[in-house]
């Protein structure tokens, strides 16, 4: 018996999984009290908020005389900021709260994600791969990750958006990167959930038959 339980990857991806759970909420709960409260006093939380821009958008502009950017370039090579990151070391209320909104997006879907895939790895090993409700796990654990890349594209490109009109005086272009890891798991897992189900109905089947 302990030699098979020694032998169970879903057991293995269960801890494994768990771990990845409580590091994350960890993670995003002092980063979320740092975005809120943060005074940067504090090491790891820090009250800092920074948004990201295109380097070749309206609100990114360098002043006269700057020298930014590498040095000791070879004749004929050119450099560009392909992305830009704008902070404020002493963010007000408002500045703050649209973080907070970002980080809520950024980090919230995973750790639904993770903690449902958690659930599921704990009731495949109780009930069997092929039971009735793993399908359905499975399509949730897809729609979510699709969900979340849909969210992210807009409520990141509208929070950067807000932060950086906050920040600078320019005319800021709404602009966002499609994730596309989520949607192909997302799309992969919405697939693998309809061979598991019809996975299942052959197993009811076949118990029906006995």
């Amino acid at each position: 018996m302990d030699g098979t339980r020694g032998n169970d990857p879903l057991r293995t991806l269960e801890l494994l999984v768990g771990v990845i759970v409580s590091l994350m909420a960890l993670l995003a709960g002092l980063v979320l009290l740092g975005t809120i409260v943060g005074t940067g006093t504090i090491p790891g939380v820090n009250a800092e908020v920074c948004a990201s821009t295109a380097g070749d958008a309206p609100a990114f502009r360098r002043a006269e005389g700057d020298s930014t950017g590498p040095v000791g370039l070879g004749e004929g090579i050119t450099w560009r900021a392909d992305e830009v990151q704008i902070c404020d070391p002493d963010p007000d209320g408002g500045t703050r709260a649209l973080a907070a909104v970002g980080l809520v997006v950024w980090a919230g879907a995973p750790l639904l994600f993770f903690s449902l895939l958690w659930r599921l790895l704990r009731r495949a090993r109780r009930e069997g791969v092929f039971a009735d409700r793993v399908p359905g796990g499975l399509r949730t654990l897809g729609r979510i990750l699709v969900a979340w890349a849909v969210l992210d594209f807009f409520v990141s490109g509208l929070v950067d958006a807000a932060l950086l009109t906050r920040m600078t005086d320019s005319t800021v272009i709404l602009s966002g990167d499609v994730p596309w890891l989520p949607v192909l798991v997302g799309v992969t897992l919405l697939a693998l959930a309809r061979v598991i189900a019809q996975a299942v109905d052959l197993r009811r089947d076949a118990e029906a038959t006995i």
